[in-house]
């Protein structure tokens, strides 16, 4: 049995790699600093891994200006750490990135850390791939204090508590919704590549955040409307969507499920 590692294993996107990867018969280590792991502590639990899934990060947008120092080392000198572990153990290496379009420090320490992979693969002949998810959505994905507002947890949350949703800026920006279990399904398809890929993880479908709000209101009958807030920190008004990078590598392709997006709605409706 293929023994692998996923990072992050209980976030959001780590839990849905894990339960992708078993039911493709792999033998999964979870870490995550749940379990007592640490991307910046010790390695070994790792052994035995013949590649890592790296999920493990620190989130936030404006949050991050607060805490720089911290999560540049956990995002790009844990990924660092990672991939010295891959490159002195023969392992391939799965990171997670994002599109460069942010001024924000999430993005800055998510795009150093693709670029450090890409070194790794070129000087170290490290098996590396890339998946550039965009807005992932679907049940499990963390709200409230202490974590960052993301789009779909945020509307669900507030719409069901009839509570004004919070749109920041005016709402045409778009976004590109992917359910989460695509995003994973595409992490553990990348483990057969390792020359240096990148795989686009959105589904090429472009929708405002406006849009998104006002099907969010439709579908769970709130009448508290919409708050229009000031861009935060570390954003900018951009048009979101992915150009299908890496899909000619596949056997799939993502698509965009208004259904399951209705499912992960209701999610937030007893589990908010």
């Amino acid at each position: 049995m293929v023994k692998i590692a996923v990072t992050g294993a209980t976030g959001f996107i780590g839990r849905a790699v894990v339960k992708e990867a078993e039911s493709r018969d792999f033998e999964v280590i979870q870490f995550d600093q749940t379990l007592g792991n640490d991307v910046l502590g010790y390695l070994s639990p790792l052994e035995g891994a013949e590649t890592v899934i790296h999920c493990a990060g620190v989130l936030g947008t404006s949050e991050l200006f607060e805490t720089p120092e911290f999560a540049i080392d956990v995002n790009v000198k844990g990924a660092l750490r990672v991939l010295d572990w891959c490159r002195t153990h023969d392992a391939g290496y799965v990171g997670i990135t994002m599109l460069p379009v942010f001024p924000s420090v999430y993005t800055a320490s998510k795009v150093c850390a693709q670029n450090l992979a890409s070194a790794w693969h070129k000087a170290y002949g490290v098996p590396v791939s890339h998946v550039r998810a965009f807005n992932a959505f679907g049940p499990y994905q963390a709200h409230g204090v202490g974590h960052p507002q993301k789009i779909i947890p945020a509307f669900s949350v507030n719409a069901w508590t009839n509570q004004p949703i919070p749109v920041w800026g005016d709402g045409t920006q778009t976004v590109d919704l992917i359910h989460v279990d695509d995003v994973a399904r595409m992490m553990v398809d990348a483990m057969r590549f390792g020359e240096d890929e990148l795989l686009e993880a959105g589904t090429g479908v472009q929708v405002t955040v406006n849009d998104v709000a006002n099907f969010i209101l439709e579908h769970t009958g709130s009448e508290a409307g919409i708050e229009y807030l000031p861009m935060r920190k570390g954003e900018e008004p951009t048009d979101i969507v992915s150009t299908r990078i890496g899909w000619d590598l596949l056997d799939w392709e993502p698509t965009m499920n208004w259904d399951s997006l209705k499912e992960t709605v209701d999610w937030y409706k007893t589990n908010a």
